[in-house]
């Protein structure tokens, strides 16, 4: 079987499809569905979304980074792809997770 080396564009895509669109699900979804059938203010709502959406963050970009090192990405590349994509703020995010192998959370 021949190895496939993965485009920018690939890495970039996953990382939106396992990190960033469900952050941004959960957000909206649990606040509007807090503010509307719990009878919470939106706002208390949404602090809560964006608590949850985090927590889920700092667990799915460790299972993406493992994935993106697990197939020979370099990383440098793939703080340069997190940092375009929104998907990780600093070098340190990525070196939690590779040279740690801690979740990070912030």
């Amino acid at each position: 079987m021949k190895y496939k080396k993965l485009s920018d564009y690939d890495i970039f895509l996953r990382g939106q499809l396992i990190v960033n669109l469900p952050v941004i699900f959960i957000i909206l979804i649990i606040g509007f569905g807090l503010s509307m059938y719990v009878d919470l203010r939106f706002k208390t709502a949404m602090i809560i979304g964006v608590v949850l959406g985090w927590i889920y963050w700092s667990f799915s970009v460790k299972k993406w980074i493992q994935w993106a090192v697990a197939n020979d990405v370099d990383e440098e590349r793939l703080v340069r792809i997190g940092k375009r994509g929104l998907l990780v703020w600093s070098k340190s995010t990525v070196e939690t997770v590779t040279k740690h192998n801690r979740t990070p959370f912030i």
